[in-house]
């Protein structure tokens, strides 16, 4: 199979975002009943754009390069393979929290869960994708990466 390029799409739906955003909805239609008063318009657009936005992760591995995006190519990032030196499994913790967040070790980007597969590039950067497919993005990724062979 030399020469023919692997390739990975997986979207992953943001569960726990959309609950969220589903529990900020109903506390204020909740407190719209209770004080009778209309609520600003703009309240219910940050929750929908919120929720739509950050509804999904995707995640693609191409002969050249690492993609990600949120919901409809919201914030897309691209890694070029060559510059990843290292990727592993890990698990977050359940703090972390989801969407785009700067921690102690790198940027993390997540809809729901906590296993994420990290990259480690070249320049010492690191960069955490959630996922529900971990082991099989980690397989396609070392596959492409050039240090492989390929």
């Amino acid at each position: 199979m030399e020469g023919i390029a692997m390739k990975y799409q997986r979207t992953q739906l943001g569960i726990t975002i959309l609950i969220i955003m589903g529990v900020a909805l109903g506390l204020v239609l909740m407190a719209h009943h209770v004080e009778e008063q209309a609520i600003p318009w703009w309240i219910y657009a940050v929750i929908i754009v919120i929720s739509i936005l950050f509804s999904t992760l995707t995640i693609k591995v191409s002969n050249a390069h690492i993609s990600w995006f949120f919901g409809p190519y919201f914030w897309r990032k691209k890694v070029l393979l060559k510059e990843v030196v290292s990727i592993k499994k890990v698990r977050n913790k359940w703090y972390c929290g989801f969407g785009i967040r700067l921690q102690s070790t790198g940027w993390l980007y997540n809809v729901s869960g906590l296993t994420a597969v990290q990259l480690t590039l070249k320049d010492g950067t690191h960069i955490s994708l959630g996922t529900h497919d971990a082991d099989n993005l980690l397989k396609v990724i070392e596959a492409q990466m050039p240090s492989n062979g390929i």
